[in-house]
Order: C-alpha cells, then structure tokens, then sequence
C-alpha cells in the first residue's frame, strides 16, 4: 500500500504503523506517482531498501499537526512557548498490545515509531529535569526561561526554521526549538513569584471563586490590582494587543543574572512591523549573580487595523552578553491589532 502525502502535508513524513506492508510518499513525489500511472497502462514498480539516511531533510521544521497559537483564553501570553522533537520518534511500546493498536495485531515488539505532542512532552520534561539537577534553587519560572530564551529559530543548516513551504512565525514555534546545551546556562532568566500568577489571574478577570478554587486563599483582584497598575506577568516572551484607538504600550521586565559576576548586557531588537519600539535601559550591568535589574520597553504603533480586522506582526528582543556574545538571552515579541 502507498500512501501519499496531500498539498497541505507536502513532504513532511510522519509515519504511522499499518497491518498491511506500507510506505508513505511525500505530496512531490506522489504527483510524480501519479503520473506515471496515468501514463501506462501497466504501470510497475519496486522499492529498494536504502537503509537509514541521515540529513537528507533540513530539520527541525514545524510539523503539520503542530498547535498554534495565539492563545484566544488568554492572548497577553504569547503561545506555543517551544516547539520540540515530536515526529517519528522511536517509543517503548506494552507487549500486550500490537504496534498498530488494533486488538487484531498479532504482532508484538518492544518499541515503534510514534508522533505528537506526548513524544514532545518527553523532550521537554527531560530537559527540565537536567536544568532542575544542575540549578536545585531555581523555581519551575527561572526553568522555563531557560528553556524560552536559549531555544533555536534556525535549523541545522542555519536557515530559518520551516513551517510547510514558509518560514515559522513566532504562533508556530514560539521562542524557538529546545536546545538543552544552551539552556544549561542562559545567562538571564526572567523569574516569576508565585503571588505574580495570582495577579495574573485577576488581570485576566477570574472571580473571587475561581481563584480560591486554584490557591486556596480569598484574594481580592481589586486591592491587588491597585497596587500593581500596569502588572504584566515578567514572561519570557512578550505579546502586545493594540485594540481599536490605542497607539502605544509599555511593558516591564525583570531579568536575574545567573551567568557571571561584573557582566554586562546590551539590548538588540528586531522591531515587528509597523511598530516602534525604544527600550530603557539599553544596557544592563551586573556586578554579582542573582542580581535583578528590570527595564521597560514602549511600543508605539504606527499601523491602524480596521475595525473588525485582525492583524498581526513579529520580532524580538535580545539581550547580549559584551563578551563576544557569549550569552544571547532571546525574547520574541508577538503584535495583535483588533
């Protein structure tokens, strides 16, 4: 059996496991396939076995099935945060079940090939783990910085990673690719307290109720707001929403020094489109580590999205290491016009 691989799927080979001999063809070869066989009337064909190739295809890319974002619940955090190895990836598997999952599957091994978000999970989950056993003070926050900040746009031949036949955008990969290397020392990490979410949560107009049921306490989102005018959650990706009228937002960061004393930092941006941004300070000096410096950043529109329309920009910003970039701390930025 061939299967072939439609327009919207185009070369990606996510495999699945198949009761009947198979082999699956990306969305160029099998307009090749087809039409050959219009061409014949006994049309023939064989497959050979070539092994194992390795490096053939540019990876990592995003795959089809991937989630994207924006995030529609909650658009003040930009989504997905990382995007990990999740295609073909070779899995335990029960001996009492075949690889196929049917209860007619007579067949039994102890590994297969597997695809989707519960092979990515894993990836992730690892690489928290080895961040968590090298760093045993850091909190869940500082981890997940670790892992936004230090993560890949490029492949592995320095092109920008590919979302089908186009180049991802920040709702397709997020921050980037894990690279669990880097991410060991990031240099920066943006901290979050937990008291931080709790806030969060009454920016985003949970009740009284909804939020006893989560933290067990009674807080009350009017007082906590009051005191924290302007909170936004200190992310390590940022996602701005210009609604109708507005032109300008700001946003405050805060980034702890985790690299090397007597470090300094200085701010690079790749501004989105149709968006001004000014950043303050534009460098950041660090005498010791675990010091915690902020800065803010402005936005300041210069498109009008038109009432009823949805418009979107990207880019990022990146604090620098000045020892020849020995750490690039990496945030990307998402831009809503409603």
């Amino acid at each position: 059996m061939i299967l072939a691989n439609t327009a919207i799927n185009l070369e990606e080979d996510s495999v699945d496991v198949h009761v009947l001999p198979a082999t699956l063809i990306g969305f160029d070869e099998a307009v090749r396939l087809k039409a050959y066989i219009n061409s014949t009337s006994k049309p023939g064909a064989r497959i050979v076995y070539g092994g194992t190739v390795i490096g053939k295809s540019r990876a990592p890319a995003v795959a089809q099935f991937s989630a994207r974002g924006p995030s529609y619940s909650n658009p003040s955090i930009l989504k997905p945060d990382v995007i990990a190895p999740g295609v073909n990836i070779i899995a335990a598997w029960p001996q009492n079940l075949g690889p196929s999952s049917l209860p007619e599957d007579p067949r039994r091994t102890n590994f297969t090939v597997m695809s989707g978000t519960s092979m990515a999970c894993p990836h992730v989950s690892g690489i928290a783990a080895l961040i968590r056993s090298a760093h045993p003070r850091w909190s869940p926050a500082a981890v997940k910085s670790a892992i936004m900040t230090t993560a890949d746009v490029t492949d592995h031949s320095g092109h920008p990673i590919m979302d089908g036949d186009k180049p991802a955008g920040v709702f397709a990969i997020g921050a980037g690719h894990v690279n669990p290397e880097r991410a060991l020392g990031p240099g920066l990490v943006y901290d979050i307290r937990p008291d931080d979410y709790v806030t969060h949560l009454c920016t985003l107009r949970y009740t009284r109720s909804d939020i006893f049921t989560i933290t067990h306490r009674n807080v009350s989102c009017n007082d906590l707001l009051q005191k924290n005018r302007g909170f936004s959650l200190n992310y390590p990706s940022i996602s701005i929403i210009f609604k109708h009228g507005t032109t300008s937002k700001m946003m405050k960061r805060q980034v702890t020094n985790v690299g090397s004393p007597n470090s300094i930092y200085s701010v690079e941006v790749s501004a989105p489109e149709g968006v001004k941004v000014r950043v303050r300070p534009q460098r950041l000096v660090f005498k010791h580590i675990n010091q915690s410096l902020s800065y803010k950043v402005w936005f300041i529109s210069r498109n009008k999205a038109r009432r009823g329309e949805v418009d979107f920009a990207q880019g990022h910003l990146t604090w620098v290491h000045s020892e020849h970039g020995l750490y690039r701390v990496r945030s990307p930025i998402s831009v809503t016009w409603k």
